[in-house]
This record gives structure tokens, sequence and C-alpha cells, in this order.
């Protein structure tokens, strides 16, 4: 949900052992000629025995550029970066990775802006959040190919968003997933047993629960008085509504990241978005105008039943209903979005957050040394990244550390990462997503038919995008 932003003066503080710039603009040697002595003294120091001092030290200071209010990402790039120093010092490389930081808390289609301006005027961070627009960077020439970075210690398919024409421009650094959130509580208030309660996620995760089958589950709340609302959603434009056009059988990209229409998908979809406003009220018709907290604390008091978004919300929705982790873990339970009559399986999303390496930085191999030894020794750190904002861990040996499996909502989850769908970069779906939200507002309001919102959004979409699949 929404990012707050925050104060990270005593954050940056706390990092300033890795951040010290005394070697600022010590680049005597370029990086290649610095290795090359690194290995000149070390053969010196072993035909000898005596340790060379011919080379100097080669401070290089890298720019770290991060969007968001959980630094842990930011985080576990410097403290592999201090790991690889130890390393490079062992292996007798004279190379010292300092960072400068810039981090900052807006909008993320404002950042990318930002970053393919600074990539223009040459001031680039070497290492930067990516969003998901990664062919938008490509396009522009922002972004390094590190498709050698890849390798079997990565969650099978987590790069599947990172890839432009068949290669890797970022690196996931976790695993989000998109899921439904509901209130045990509220089951409890209409009569459901423990049992019931604790066996409903694996008959959603067996398919013997499907999507209609909880859509009524979520009126059935309502109406027996346990919840206010039965199903909300985010208050602006956003992915997961894709997830549930997925769910409804519906398509929006094919194998190759082109845009389809699907128009008997979408058409399910609406008419889903605009029974539940206004049929079944299980869905506030002015959903839109309420703002994040209000919705957050609506599912966190289990005011709301249920809602479908990426799981690492649980920290706003727990803060906004004033509950601790491990009690709101204990109230929520977080599942896949059922099997529908026009899908084979349950299913997640994934949606890695993610971190480039400018096509402009002066040190590409010793970016990438960076992104490598996170996904090998240094895997603790993204295992920390994850435990944090509540995802599982893009490395597999991650997903075993007790960051992970000892985790209060993190530790129930697992067995996702094997119903888990990877999205690939999608050629202009950020005007699919502005204008389906429009017509979800209308929809919600009664200002529109399902039928007449997919007219709308066609013709919208015949207009201003190319290159679109309609089926």
């Amino acid at each position: 949900m929404k990012k707050k932003g925050r104060a990270l003066t005593a954050v940056l503080l706390g990092l300033t052992m890795v951040m010290s710039l005394a070697g600022c603009g010590q680049k005597k040697e370029n990086t290649a000629d610095t290795a090359a002595a690194g290995s000149e003294a070390a053969k010196t120091e072993e035909s000898t025995g005596e340790k060379s001092t011919s080379a100097e030290m080669e401070t290089i200071t890298l720019k770290l550029g991060f969007n968001g209010d959980f630094l842990t990402m930011p985080e576990a790039v410097l403290g592999a970066a201090e790991n690889l120093n130890k390393k490079y010092e062992q292996e007798g490389k004279n190379i010292r990775i300092e960072f400068e930081t810039d981090y900052q808390t807006i909008d993320n289609s404002e950042y990318h802006n930002n970053i393919v301006f600074a990539h223009k005027s040459g001031d680039a961070p070497d290492i930067f959040i990516c969003d998901a627009d990664v062919a938008g960077f490509v396009k522009a020439g922002c972004v390094l190919d590190i498709t050698d970075v890849m390798s079997d210690a990565f969650v099978d398919g987590v790069f599947t968003p990172t890839m432009v024409d068949g290669k890797a421009y970022a690196m996931p650094f976790d695993l989000p997933l998109r899921v439904i959130y509901y209130s045990n509580k509220d089951l409890a208030d209409i009569g459901w047993s423990q049992d019931e309660i604790d066996a409903l996620p694996e008959k959603i995760r067996d398919g013997e629960f499907t999507l209609e089958q909880f859509m009524d589950l979520c009126s059935e709340v309502v109406e027996k008085g346990g919840a206010k609302y039965g199903l909300v959603h985010r208050p602006g434009a956003g992915n997961d509504f894709f997830d549930m056009l997925n769910a409804f059988g519906g398509q929006y990209y094919d194998e190759n990241g082109s845009l389809v229409f699907d128009e008997a998908g979408i058409t399910r979809f609406f008419e889903s978005i605009y029974e539940n406003a206004n049929t079944t009220k299980i869905t506030p018709p002015n959903l839109n105008q309420l703002g994040w907290d209000t919705i957050n604390k609506m599912v966190g008091t289990g005011e709301a039943f249920a809602y479908y978004g990426p799981m690492f919300s649980a920290t706003y929705v727990a803060q906004a209903a004033g509950l601790e982790t491990e009690e709101f873990a204990k109230n929520e339970t977080f599942v896949l979005f059922p099997k529908s009559e026009y899908t084979d399986a349950p299913f997640a999303t994934v949606a890695p957050q993610m971190m480039a390496i400018s096509a402009d930085t002066k040190y590409p191999d010793v970016c990438k040394d960076i992104f490598r030894e996170l996904a090998g020794d240094s895997n603790s750190l993204l295992a920390k990244h994850a435990g944090t904002i509540y995802t599982l861990s893009c490395i597999k040996e991650a997903n075993k550390n007790p960051e992970v499996t000892e985790n209060p909502i993190l530790k129930n989850v697992t067995y996702m990462a094997d119903y888990a769908r990877s999205v690939p970069a999608i050629n202009n779906l950020s005007s699919l997503k502005s204008e389906m939200f429009t017509q979800i507002v209308s929809l919600e309001l009664g200002q529109t038919t399902p039928e007449q919102a997919v007219a709308d959004l066609k013709t919208q979409i015949e207009l201003n995008v190319d290159n679109v699949i309609f089926k």
C-alpha cells in the first residue's frame, strides 16, 4: 500500500561506517589496472614472502540511489559491499568500495523520470532501485545488461520481470507476493469453528474452494454481521487489479511481453466490480475516495473481511489498526487467488523489488560483484530484508533462514513460492492500468455498466496505445 515518508537521518547516521567519503576522488588507476596490480603484488608476496607495497589502494566511490521508506534493500547493498571489501583484501585486490547515498520517498513514476533525466545529464547513481517499468529504462539506455549475474541461487522464474529481449537488466531483491487477505475473527463471528478456519487455506490451495465460493463467502460475512464490507482493494490505479482479472481467466500480456486486450476476461472482471459495489454491496461504492489510511484500518480491524494486494502491505495494515505484527498475524490469513471456473489452478503473483546498475557506471564489474555477493555468501542480508517487509526471498538459500522460517507471517506461506507467477516486463502496461482504473471508479459509483465500461476502455486503448493484441 502507499509508502509513507519518514525522516532518514538516524538511519543514514547508522550507515556512516560504510559511507565514509575520505577516499573520494582517489582514482589513480582504472579498475582493470588496479586488479592487475593487486595480482602482481600477490605474486611478489608469494615469491619473496614479503608484502608488496608497490600498488596503491584505490578507493572507488559508488552512488547508491533508493526510493522508499524501508531501507533494508540499500542496507543489503552496503553490507554486501563491506563483505566484498574483505574478500578483495584477502585476494590481494587493492580496491576499497565506499558509497554516497541518495534516499528519497517520492512517487515511483517521478523517481523513474528522475533516473532517466540523471542518465541524460551523466549523473545517474551507479546502483539504484528499479521500478516495474524495466523496459522503459532499457529503452532510455539507463541500465546495464546483467544477464551474467543470473544463477541457480535464485528462485526459478524470479528474473522474468527484469528481462527485455532475452537479457536481464535488474536484480530481484525479494519475492513479494500479491495475494488475498481475510480476517479469521470475522469468520469466527459468523459461526465458523477453528477447525473450519484452519482448513480454508489448504482448500483454496488444493482448488477445492473456488473464487466464486470466496465471493459468496464475502457476501455471507456481511449478511451475517461479521464485517461491514466483504472485499476491498487499493484506492488508486495499480497492478493488483490485473491479479483479479487473471483470477477470472482474463489475460493482459503474452509470452513476449506484448499488451493484450482480452475483451471476455475484462468483461467478467468488470461485472464482478459492478456487482460487488452495487448489488451485493460488499465493496464501498466510493472506495477510491477513502484513502489508504482508512482502507488499511478497515482491513486490520476486520471492518473489511477481505482485501487483495501485496503481502508486504501487512506492515501498513497492522500499523493502521494499532496492532503488533504477531497479533495481526493471528488475526489475518493470507491465501492464494482461488481457482475459478475460468482457470486451472490457484496462484499468487510475484512482483519483486529490483535494483539495477547504471549503464554509465565506471565500475560495472565491481557493481556486478556486489550483486553476486548478495546472491551468494551475503544472502542473509536479503533474508533480513524479506523478513522485515514480509516477503519471501528471491534467493533459495535465504528462504531457509530463520528470518523467513520463524517470521510470524511468512512461516505459513512459504508454500506459495511453488504457486507464484512472475510477470514479464510489459510494453504500455501503464496506459491500460490507468484507463482500467478510470472505468473501475465509474463502475463502483454506478455511473456506467460493465458493457459500456469495456467498450469505453477498448476505445481509449485503440486510440492511445500501439501494438496491442485484441482478443
